[in-house]
């Protein structure tokens, strides 16, 4: 992580396999606006149902018959991309996880942050055909909150994004 004083704060939602080019817009972004990122997985086949009485978070999975309530986590591949990015840009970042709705975790991080703006990726292949069915996570957080949205688009164009070697 590097240290630096930040004004603001870039919310980011990032899926596994997507880091380069969403987080690579993201960390440009925050380095033109001195602000720092937070990055989010959020798995949505599982809830938040509420607290325990010791502050811990009770997580249970949507469908009955599975015993799996352990939230998605980034591979270890996109958390080093993610962090040799922001640092190629001396961007702060910090990497969270949430469950439940994506469009409504990342508004309600962005509120509970501040955030000046909330960046997400478009989707390819399967994941596009089901946005048709049940509309996208950038559109719901267009048309549900007040930040802006960036959508960033596989392989961005007109964007330099900083390969971790290229900062070296």
């Amino acid at each position: 992580m590097v240290e630096s004083n930040t004004a603001g704060v870039v919310v980011v939602g990032v899926q596994p396999g997507q880091a380069h080019d969403v987080i690579g817009v993201a960390a440009a972004v925050a380095e033109r606006f001195s602000a720092r990122v937070v990055c989010m997985v959020v798995d949505p086949a599982l809830l938040s149902t509420g607290v325990r009485a010791d502050g811990s978070e009770i997580i249970e999975p949507i469908d009955p018959d599975t015993a799996d309530s352990v939230p998605q986590q980034l591979p270890d591949d996109d958390v080093g991309l993610i962090r040799d990015l922001a640092a190629a840009r001396s961007v702060d970042v910090e990497i969270v996880s949430r469950v439940g709705d994506p469009g409504r975790a990342l508004a309600a991080v962005a509120e509970e942050q501040d955030a000046v703006m909330i960046v997400v990726g478009s989707q390819a292949g399967r994941r596009r055909m089901a946005e048709l069915l049940t509309g996208s996570v950038a559109a719901h957080l267009t048309h549900q909150q007040l930040r802006p949205v960036l959508v960033v688009p596989r392989h961005p164009v007109g964007v330099t994004v900083l390969q971790p070697l290229d900062a070296l």
